[in-house]
């Protein structure tokens, strides 16, 4: 096996760690063959590979250029450049036949993630995303639960994560940073795609949503910084989504009621409490036929603890270099990108217009129509 020669596009401070474990050969199967838009600060850091001549491009299109005359040979690039160019970088790497690991999120409007799914499937090469939560032992055996349906379906989902607290210099440190035009959103769209990700990994797409995005809360920032969703799915499950980079001191806890049991995710410890044992019966038989009133149903309580994934990104390239090697799978597809894109769409349009949203399908005809809604509201927001 030979290795995939690389490209990191947009090195500043999420690009630099993935062309930093290229570079300290932390993952099989590829090398760091070129570099773009490198910041000062992670200039020294990189600079083995650029003494030992790993190009490193002003731009994309440069970095593109070279590959169109023959003068740089890739097999694949990874992008961590802000969020509108994602489409069109992702686009012309598959035109080049070059495999792609995006950033997340794929985007700012699900357009754009559909965009570079329709043109990875054109391509027949790799298309995965960073969604490197996925790789956390807790997460991955929640969903396992969840899916096996030992303890029913969905009734509610309830999950708080105010620990993405950012002070007021980490918005003024970048000029794209918090703004419309340049950035595309706040919360949902910096910090929240991972849990989205997760939100939709774990527990399906909701049917629709209510959503309260409240814009400069908490900073003198045009963009939210604080967000509650009410979500329904079709199955009848409800549900609401908390996230806030305001909160101080801030909370990630997620609790999931299915039809059996409570869990309650937090501080990577699973707490699953049961009820089939103190009832006798299922919960519904007992909600129908029980004479006690006012009995409060205690649950019988296990704990899982975990230990953290000690390398997510690291985990997640090598799930990536295995795919394009034809040995493994990737963390998560690029097609997994679109989908959380949509959820945070939904969000931002049921708040801009003050009621429920459904959440298309992808590939109906809604989603065109859903998708043409948010660009003309996004459109606004940037201009106004």
């Amino acid at each position: 096996m030979s290795n995939l020669k690389t490209a990191v596009i947009g090195v500043g401070n999420m690009g630099s760690k993935y062309a930093a474990l290229l570079q300290d050969n932390n993952i099989s199967g590829m090398e760091l063959s070129a570099l773009t838009r490198l910041k000062p600060p992670y200039k020294e850091m990189l600079l083995p590979s650029i003494e030992a001549g790993v190009p490193v491009f002003e731009s994309a299109d440069l970095l593109f250029e070279a590959v169109e005359s023959g003068a740089l040979e890739l097999d694949c690039v990874i992008i961590a450049t802000p969020h509108y160019s994602h489409e069109t970088i992702a686009k012309r790497a598959f035109k080049n036949g070059l495999n792609v690991l995006c950033d997340k999120p794929s985007g700012v409007y699900s357009r754009q993630a559909r965009a570079m799914e329709e043109e990875a499937d054109r391509s027949g090469k790799v298309f995965s995303m960073v969604f490197n939560q996925r790789t956390s032992p807790m997460y991955k055996r929640l969903k396992e639960i969840v899916e096996s349906g030992k303890y029913g379906a969905l009734k509610r989902f309830d999950w708080t994560i105010s620990d993405w607290y950012r002070p007021e210099k980490y918005y003024t440190s970048n000029s794209w940073h918090a703004t419309w035009d340049k950035d595309g959103g706040g919360v949902l769209l910096n910090q929240a795609p991972h849990n989205l990700d997760l939100l939709q990994w774990i527990c399906g797409m909701p049917a629709r949503v209510q959503a309260f995005c409240h814009e400069g809360r908490f900073h003198d920032i045009e963009v939210e910084d604080d967000v509650t969703a009410y979500l329904e799915w079709a199955g009848g499950a409800t549900g609401t989504f908390v996230t806030s980079t305001g909160d101080a001191p801030g909370l990630n806890r997620l609790v999931i009621s299915l039809e059996e049991a409570m869990i309650i995710c937090e501080n990577d410890c699973l707490k699953i409490g049961s009820v089939f044992e103190e009832m006798g019966m299922k919960e519904r038989e007992y909600r129908a036929s029980s004479e006690d009133y006012f009995r409060k149903i205690k649950g019988t309580w296990t704990e899982i603890s975990f230990e953290k994934e000690p390398s997510p990104y690291e985990r997640v390239l090598q799930g990536f270099s295995d795919e394009c090697n034809n040995i493994g799978r990737s963390v998560a597809s690029g097609k997994e990108g679109r989908k959380s894109l949509i959820l945070s769409n939904a969000m931002y349009l049921s708040s801009w217009e003050k009621r429920m949203v459904e959440i298309p399908e992808a590939g109906s005809e809604y989603e065109k129509e859903f998708e043409k809604n948010f660009e003309l509201w996004l459109d606004k927001k940037r201009r106004s």
